[in-house]
């Protein structure tokens, strides 16, 4: 009876420990997130000339981004508002909350901007993160928005990315990712053309062929959801982007392509 009331009580002191390490990990968040503005503001405040300074800050905060982010499975259920309001990285998250793209740029570049992505996500009660190494001249990209869909009741995840190569040349790109087991799978094909099966489709195009479009980022691939139609728009030999775009809808297991139109379909 006595080692029965011991394991019960080691039990409960247990339980207590853990409920509170998690409160403990939840409240300490929004510090944090302070702490790593204050920190990319340092990269900030340096000429494009300091390159040695600022390499040195972007990398700490790198680091201690992705510690961060690894050490605290409540991140992934946690806003980031004031990140993201301060511009020092865009944080988005697929609608079901299972799926989170965080990218920054590094500010090591001049006109060809610098990016890094973290992957985090939810499976089985765990929260797991994949940061990326680049190779030197990989430029990355950032993620602007996470479109969710669901194909034979698995949830995949579409998710438009940007590359800045200068002030006139850039990049979007649409590519899918889902989860399986424990592990991210970026290499599922949903995407069918008259000829073969792709995981993702970019484009290349002119900024100032779209610089007077309103929203920022850009939106020039987008994704329906009602009419399950991902509008991919036709550009140029120029890089001019047109008004025409190129569709894709969703038939079965695939994103097929159905044709070229003009506009969106009402």
């Amino acid at each position: 009876m006595i080692m029965f009331q011991k394991v019960k009580y080691a039990l409960l002191l247990l339980s207590f420990l853990l409920v509170n390490k998690s409160f403990a990990q939840k409240s300490d968040l929004p510090s944090e997130e302070i702490k790593l503005i204050k920190l990319y503001s340092q990269i900030l405040s340096y000429s494009q000339e300091n390159y040695d300074s600022i390499s040195y800050y972007a990398v700490r905060f790198e680091n201690e981004l992705t510690s961060f982010i690894k050490n605290n499975s409540a991140t992934l259920d946690y806003s980031f508002k004031n990140i993201t309001d301060s511009f020092v990285c865009w944080v988005k998250t697929s609608s079901d909350k299972k799926f989170r793209i965080y990218s920054w740029d590094t500010r090591t570049g001049g006109s060809r901007r610098i990016f890094k992505t973290i992957y985090q996500w939810r499976s089985n009660g765990k929260v797991f993160i994949h940061a990326p190494q680049y190779v030197e001249g990989d430029a990355g990209s950032f993620c602007s928005k996470i479109f969710t869909v669901i194909i034979n009741n698995q949830p995949f995840y579409l998710a438009i990315t940007n590359g800045i190569f200068s002030n006139k040349s850039m990049m979007q790109e649409i590519s899918t990712f889902s989860i399986k087991g424990n592990k991210l799978v970026d290499t599922v094909k949903l995407f069918k053309t008259k000829t073969k099966k792709l995981n993702r489709i970019s484009i290349e195009f002119d900024f100032f062929s779209v610089v007077d479009r309103p929203e920022r980022p850009l939106e020039l691939i987008n994704y329906d959801d009602k009419k399950k139609i991902i509008y991919i728009p036709v550009v140029d030999n120029n890089g001019k982007v047109s008004n025409k775009n190129i569709l894709y809808q969703l038939n079965g297991s695939y994103f097929e392509f159905i044709g070229i139109e003009t506009g969106k379909r009402k």
